[in-house]
């Protein structure tokens, strides 16, 4: 029996990332038997509006379906970048008391991909000699604490052989390509360290509603 997770972020990229990081903490954190299913929720939301508008506008209405229909997701995740203060603050009063994770990326969801140096280096075919003239290679980079993490990966990928683009403002097809990596070998640990307070509390809060879903499925079985 998969578990289907309502996923709300502000756009494909966050999508990708946070999808392959839902899968890895069921298993390495709550040692969760049954598969993972991330899911946008497009049955509930026929909307095409993206960013933080966007984010804010779907939880609105799936609060309204949850009043009166019991969606078939076991939780719901929405993931924001740390410039969205004024939306958090509403989407907090919405939220029922579980069920739900909100995450906040500070300073963007970029920073969680950063948080995991080995598997990033790795990927680009990276060593430390050659970021050495780049923000990356900084004595004590700290990912929560780049002021620009979209310009950090954007200047590994132009020294990386590995890729074929630059990852610019944004690249979907590298997000993609990195995730289906960082599915069976993101860090957590790592990342949780770059990050403690971003990826560290939406980690802590999804490993708990994986247990409390693992525990509510096993009284069934």
């Amino acid at each position: 029996m998969a578990s289907k997770i309502g996923v709300i972020v502000e756009g494909a990229i966050d999508y990708a990332l946070v999808s392959v990081l839902l899968e890895r903490i069921a298993y390495d954190r709550a040692s969760y038997d049954w598969p993972v299913q991330p899911d946008e929720c497009a049955d509930i939301f026929q909307m095409r509006k993206r960013g933080q508008g966007g984010v804010l506008e779907k939880v609105r209405m799936l609060v309204g379906v949850l009043r009166n229909v019991v969606p078939d997701y076991d939780f719901f995740v929405v993931v924001l970048d740390q410039k969205t203060s004024s939306v958090q603050k509403k989407l907090r009063r919405m939220f029922p008391r579980q069920g739900f994770v909100l995450g906040i990326a500070i300073k963007e969801i970029e920073a969680w991909w950063l948080g995991d140096r080995l598997s990033t280096l790795g990927w680009l075919g990276l060593d430390a000699d050659i970021i050495q003239h780049v923000r990356y290679s900084a004595k004590r980079y700290r990912a929560e604490r780049d002021d620009n993490p979209k310009l950090t990966l954007d200047e590994l990928t132009r020294l990386s052989d590995n890729v074929d683009f630059h990852y610019g403002y944004g690249n979907l097809r590298l997000a993609r390509e990195f995730s289906e990596i960082w599915k069976n070998s993101a860090r957590l640990d790592d990342i949780e360290q770059q990050c403690p307070r971003g990826f560290g509390k939406f980690a802590r809060k999804t490993a708990s509603e994986f247990m409390r879903v693992k525990a509510a499925k096993g009284r069934l079985f």
